[in-house]
């Protein structure tokens, strides 16, 4: 069995779920990872966040994937594949 990049990329999210908080994880796995994906609109409704709030999460989940991906040198996909 073959294991694509898109298997590859979800799997390594997933296991640093663990790493971020509550809320930022439950964003991956609600928006991101679980299929079908909860719209954003749901979510925010469901944690009770301002548009602002909301926002906020988005840009901060990002930033904090993308550190942690840098602590074990994974700088892009290609680092991944």
């Amino acid at each position: 069995m073959q294991v694509d990049a898109e298997q590859e990329m979800t799997d390594l999210i997933q296991s640093y779920l663990p790493s971020l908080d509550e809320m930022e994880a439950a964003f991956i796995w609600d928006c991101w990872l679980w299929e079908p994906r909860m719209p954003l609109k749901k979510f925010s409704e469901n944690w009770r966040l301002s548009g602002k709030a909301m926002t906020e999460l988005r840009s901060r989940v990002l930033l904090r994937l993308r550190n942690l991906l840098a602590e074990k040198n994974i700088h892009s996909v290609v680092d991944i594949v």
